[in-house]
C-alpha cells in the first residue's frame, strides 16, 4: 500500500513536469532554421543573411556587435552579409540561440537562493570555457561546445520559472539539509534538472549530441553519443566555479572526476589535470571577450 502511494505521488509529479514541458516556449523559427544552416557546410553567408534579415531584433543586434569596438572594423558595417563575414558563422549562431534562451527564460521572481543574473553569467561562462577547451584539444564541433556549455543547466531555469515553489524547496534541501542535488530534485519533482533540460532540447529540435550532453552533464561517462563533448562541459563547469564566474545555485563543490580525464585520454585529446591552472588563466581572458559580446543581449 505504501509503495503504491509513493508510485502515485511520483506519477503525479511526472505528469506535472510533462504538462510544464508542453507549455514551454518553442525555439523561434528563424533561430531554429539558422542553426540548421550554420551546421550545414554548404551554407553561404548570403543564404544565412537572407534568413536573419527576416528578424529585425536579431538583425539589429548582429549589426551592433559587428560595429562594436571589440571587432574594430575600420568602416561601418551596414549589411547583415558583411556582419556575418566579420563575426563568423558560429558567433552568429551563438548570439541567435543565446538571445532566444534569455528571452524565453526571463526572471520570474527574485530569491536570494537563486540569482538569475548570476545563473546566466555562469551559463555564458561555461559556453566560453567549452569553446576554449574545444579549440585547445582540436575537438571537431567547436560551435556545439559553446551551445552545450551555455545550455547544460537549462533545466534549472525551467524549474525556477515553471515550478518555482518546488525549485526553492530543492535549493533549501541542498543548502540547508545537505541533500545531494539529484536526490533533492527527484524527491521534489520526480526528475533531475539534467533530464528536464534534455527534454527541452528535444522539444527545440537541437542536435542529438546537445540533448545527450545536457542530459548527462553530471556523468559524461554515461553519454551515448559523444562523451568527449560532455567531458568538455564538465571541465568548463569546474573552471567557472574555480574562477568565481556566476552562480548556478547552491550545490556541492564541483570537482573534475577522474573518469573525465580517462575520456580525454581515450579520445587522444591532450588535456589532463596538470593543465587546469593554465586553463583558468586562458579562460578568464576568453570570458572577458565573451562577456563583452553577450552584453548586447540585454540591450533593447
Amino acid at each position: 500500500m505504501i509503495r503504491m502511494k509513493k508510485n502515485n505521488i511520483l506519477a503525479q509529479k511526472i505528469k506535472r513536469i510533462t504538462e510544464s514541458i508542453i507549455s514551454l516556449p518553442t525555439l523561434p523559427t528563424v533561430v531554429s532554421k539558422m542553426i540548421e544552416l550554420v551546421d550545414n557546410p554548404k551554407t553561404s553567408a548570403n543564404s544565412l543573411a537572407r534568413l536573419i534579415a527576416t528578424d529585425q531584433a536579431l538583425t539589429a543586434r548582429i549589426l551592433k556587435l559587428a560595429n562594436s569596438a571589440y571587432y574594430g572594423f575600420p568602416r561601418e558595417i551596414s549589411t547583415v552579409n558583411m556582419a556575418i563575414v566579420v563575426l563568423g558563422f558560429n558567433t552568429v549562431k551563438e548570439m541567435g540561440l543565446s538571445l532566444s534562451v534569455f528571452e524565453a527564460f526571463k526572471d520570474s521572481g527574485h530569491d536570494k537562493r537563486f540569482d538569475s543574473t548570476q545563473f546566466w553569467r555562469h551559463s555564458i561562462g561555461c559556453g566560453a570555457a567549452a569553446r576554449l577547451i574545444a579549440r585547445r584539444t582540436n575537438y571537431q564541433f567547436i560551435g556545439e561546445a559553446f551551445v552545450a556549455g551555455l545550455l547544460h543547466d537549462i533545466g534549472k531555469a525551467i524549474l525556477n520559472q515553471y515550478m518555482h515553489a518546488e525549485f526553492m524547496n530543492i535549493l533549501h534541501a541542498v543548502s540547508e539539509d545537505g541533500a545531494s542535488l539529484d536526490d533533492a530534485e527527484n524527491a521534489a519533482v520526480g526528475a533531475t534538472h539534467a533530464q528536464i533540460g534534455g527534454w527541452l532540447a528535444e522539444k527545440w529540435n537541437l542536435p542529438k549530441i546537445i540533448v545527450d550532453c545536457i542530459s548527462h552533464h553530471h556523468a559524461p561517462w554515461k553519454a551515448a553519443i559523444d562523451p568527449a563533448l560532455v567531458a568538455i562541459v564538465g571541465v568548463s563547469d569546474y573552471l567557472c566555479h574555480a574562477c568565481g564566474i556566476g552562480n548556478s545555485g547552491p550545490e556541492q563543490t564541483v570537482q573534475v572526476d577522474d573518469r573525465i580525464w580517462e575520456i580525454f585520454k581515450a579520445k587522444s585529446m591532450a588535456l589532463d589535470q596538470s593543465d587546469l591552472q593554465e586553463l583558468q588563466t586562458e579562460f578568464l581572458l576568453e570570458f572577458d571577450k565573451t562577456e563583452s559580446m553577450m552584453s548586447f543581449m540585454h540591450e533593447e
